[in-house]
């Protein structure tokens, strides 16, 4: 398997990794993304990330969405097609409150990060080796229903 990151949010922050690929520039849901020097002012982060999705782009020019699913399952997209889907959690962690994301590959590694405060629809994240990415609220769309896919 390729050590992959999630789209964090993405993730957002897009979320975790698997053994074998270097995860791109967001650890999705940890996805990619590129890293910025100050996070904007704004309000803080949400309560809840449930039915929520995040976009985050790699250095590369990739982009990461990281969809939260109501269930705790959150789906990761590379460039619009599925790339790692996992739990997701938001709970308090020795830095506050922390969305951490196991991907659901076998040996998939969770890893969290801190939400920052909130502009508009951007917003950073802190995470592993002080690894700072800004994330941009896009629409979510719930899963396809089974039934809905064979048609």
């Amino acid at each position: 398997m390729h050590l992959r990151s999630c789209v964090f949010l993405a993730a957002i922050f897009l979320a975790a990794c698997t053994p074998a690929e270097e995860a791109p520039a967001v650890e999705p849901t940890q996805g990619g993304g590129e890293e910025i020097a100050e996070g904007p002012e704004g309000s803080p982060a949400p309560d809840s990330f449930s039915e929520t999705a995040w976009m985050v782009r790699a250095e590369d020019g990739a982009r990461y969405v990281t969809l939260f699913d109501a269930d705790g399952t959150y789906r990761d997209l590379r460039n619009g097609d599925p790339w790692q889907e996992g739990e997701w959690s938001f709970a308090e962690g020795p830095e506050g409150k922390q969305l951490c994301f196991k991907p659901g590959d076998d040996g998939g590694v969770e890893r969290c990060w801190v939400p920052g405060r909130v502009k508009g629809d951007t917003m950073v994240a802190n995470g592993p080796n002080d690894r700072r990415i800004e994330l941009q609220r896009v629409d979510y769309a719930p899963p396809a229903e089974e039934g809905d896919a064979e048609e």
